[in-house]
């Protein structure tokens, strides 16, 4: 056994608890130093998965009357339309 088993054991811990340990202090210092990474559309768009929801691609043109209800408007709307 060496040193850090020796010290691990006597402290009744795990190497792999003294693994994840190390990772996150590395973790921290990494990003205290360098900072976090810019966002991209890569992770949005996976953001946008986990969530179940989607980015709506053929949005509604409101000057398009091929796209709005004209009997569900009301007059004066209908107004602006003609």
């Amino acid at each position: 056994m060496n040193k850090l088993e020796n010290a691990l054991a006597e402290l009744g811990l795990k190497q792999s608890f003294f693994d994840e340990l190390k990772a996150e202090i590395e973790t921290e210092k990494l990003v205290t130093e360098n900072g976090l990474l810019s966002t991209t559309k890569e992770d949005v768009s996976d953001e946008l998965e986990h969530l179940d929801t989607s980015v709506n691609e053929d949005e509604i043109d409101e000057n398009d009357e091929n796209q709005i209800d004209m009997h569900i408007v009301s007059p004066s709307m209908r107004e602006l339309y003609k």
